[in-house]
């Protein structure tokens, strides 16, 4: 080990851009799930939503749905011609058992109160923003998102003046409320053509993932700025009307109201990347935490010659190798997990610039590993810098293997 020094530089630990994965290093960015449940509002006889059968399929379905969104990240459609860079959305999300009876975690609730939204509602326990219905029926909110179903008030729909039985939802972070699911899935509809259709599971799925994209800090780009330069403000079009302002391309992206919803941003999955990492108001407590196991072919490779800054924090799965004259920068905190270790091979230099090593499961990571040419005398180096530091280690360095 080393000390050197090197000229002090801008913090970005907290910059959600310092957080958008590498294409070349996919690994290093792991995919968080997230735990889920649901909750299926009725009414006191059990009606005005999915029945059990029902509703346990369709949440099932759901699941799937959602996950292959997050699977498939789409080409942003805005602005028109661009070359914004398609990244894998590193989320999916997992249905939880319920602890108990050890079935999916799929509740139903009958409760003539509670069980309907009312959209004109400015408060009381049908409004929008009333968490009644979540803190009467939550399970395991510090560590689950709890997601309710609930229908509109049904005297309300055939109101010319309440808007009909629009989908719409909020969240509150731990816990989601999605409206007029099962409306929405259940009731023909007709096109202009008069051909009759219902809204299938993946249609219905974008309202989940847009409201778990708030969960994990993502905002509405259409009409204000949230944060990214690569979420273009737009009218907000639903899809192409044929008129303006509604008459060109549509965006796709997940936080825009429209029909496809298909698109992350680089930028937006910074920011999911830096919410699921902070250990107070973000999401990190509702992710299994597979950082805490070690998973021995998840390692991070720097390749030979390659250098790399890591200016953003890092929840790692397995070993950091870096290979002959390759060179790491690390400016934030890096988590690696029980038995892991940085492996620094002959000509490889891993600078600590500020940054730090560790464990975040209250563990010990096994430590670095320096590699030597016997015949040239070559070794890896470790360079300390600018308050870096190691902690939470069993072997601060270890001498690893000699060859010629």
């Amino acid at each position: 080990m080393q000390q050197t020094t090197l000229p002090p530089h801008e913090p970005m630990c907290k910059k959600s851009l310092s957080y958008i994965p590498d294409l070349r290093h996919l690994n290093a960015s792991p995919v968080k799930f997230v735990r889920v449940n649901f909750h299926i509002m009725q009414d006191g006889d059990g009606k005005g939503n999915f029945s059990e059968a029902q509703g346990k399929d369709f949440i099932r379905e759901l699941v799937k749905q959602s996950n292959y969104r997050w699977t498939n990240n789409q080409q942003m459609n805005l602005p028109e011609g661009n070359t914004t860079d398609v990244i894998p959305i590193p989320v999916r999300i997992v249905l939880q058992k319920d602890p108990i009876t050890g079935e999916d975690a799929i509740y139903f609730h009958k409760n003539d109160t509670l069980a309907f939204w009312n959209r004109s509602a400015k408060k009381g326990v049908n409004s929008l923003g009333d968490r009644t219905v979540i803190d009467t029926y939550k399970t395991g909110e510090d560590s689950i998102i709890n997601i309710f179903l609930i229908e509109h008030v049904p005297d309300s729909i055939n109101s010319p003046t309440y808007g009909g039985a629009t989908l719409s939802g909020i969240s509150f972070v731990g816990s989601l409320k999605l409206f007029s699911m099962y409306n929405q899935f259940t009731t023909v509809k007709y096109r202009d053509d008069g051909s009759a259709f219902t809204h299938d599971v993946l249609f219905l799925s974008k309202l989940l993932n847009h409201e778990l994209g708030h969960s994990f800090g993502l905002n509405h780009t259409w009409n204000w700025d949230d944060g990214c330069e690569d979420t273009p403000r737009n009218p907000g079009c639903w899809s192409n009307t044929g008129k303006a302002p509604c008459d060109g391309i549509v965006s796709n992206n997940m936080m825009d109201y429209n029909a496809i919803q298909m698109a992350i941003t680089p930028c937006q999955i910074g920011r999911m990347e830096y919410t699921f990492y902070k250990e107070k108001d973000g999401a990190r407590q509702f992710t299994i935490p597979l950082w805490c196991e070690y998973h021995p072919f998840e390692k991070v490779t720097i390749f030979k010659h390659e250098q790399l800054v890591w200016e953003g924090g890092k929840d790692l799965w397995g070993d950091i190798e870096l290979r002959e004259g390759s060179e790491l920068t690390i400016r934030c905190e890096v988590a690696l997990p029980e038995q892991a270790k940085v492996i620094i091979k002959p000509g490889a230099k891993l600078i600590l610039d500020g940054g730090k090593l560790t464990n975040r499961c209250g563990e010990q990571f096994e430590g670095i590993e320096i590699w030597e040419n016997k015949k040239t005398g070559e070794k890896g180096q470790l360079f300390i810098t600018n308050n870096g530091e190691i902690n939470q280690v069993k072997n601060f360095v270890m001498i690893g293997p000699t060859f010629e």
